[in-house]
């Protein structure tokens, strides 16, 4: 699949097609909720387009439960008090396998609430994956994460952000 559309929280919907990004403003019938980028990637795409997170050195997150392909990515911890700011998902099918990353930075722009906790839930047909804090992180007011998965043909994610 070289281009697909992407569920993006926010008012900037991203599209990748043949290895360039796209970008359009969202119209209030998208359905959007919470105020994440979402940047989405195979290995079938243009290898050569560097993302702005290239030069950045990643914090590693571990999946802290795996049940059969169903990874869960956490960072943080829910404090009293704080609430859900931001959420996005999405799916994706390929007829082959691939390599897909996954980036999610929210906000999408200026600052957001101070990110308590994040989690990423993400559905794969291996159980090959990794996942990054590349900018933020908890108890400041931006995070940055980035989700691979390898050898799958299938990719379904749900993330949250929690803030207070």
């Amino acid at each position: 699949m070289k281009g697909c559309c992407i569920l993006v929280s926010g008012l900037l919907l991203l599209v990748q097609v043949q290895g360039a990004w796209l970008s359009t403003k969202a119209s209030k019938e998208d359905k959007l909720s919470g105020d994440i980028s979402v940047y989405f990637k195979t290995s079938e795409d243009d290898n050569s387009i560097q993302p702005f997170w290239s030069d950045a050195e990643p914090i590693p997150i571990k999946a802290t439960k795996t049940v059969g392909t169903q990874l869960v990515y956490t960072v943080g911890k829910r404090q009293v008090g704080d609430r859900l700011v931001a959420t996005t998902a999405d799916s994706k099918t390929y007829s082959t396998l691939q390599d897909v990353t996954l980036n999610l930075a929210y906000p999408q722009s200026g600052l957001g609430a101070i990110v308590t906790f994040a989690q990423v839930v993400v559905n794969q047909s291996s159980n090959i994956g990794k996942g990054y804090v590349v900018a933020g992180g908890i108890g400041q007011r931006f995070i940055h994460l980035v989700i691979e998965a390898h050898s799958t043909q299938y990719f379904t994610y749900n993330a949250q952000i929690y803030g207070v």
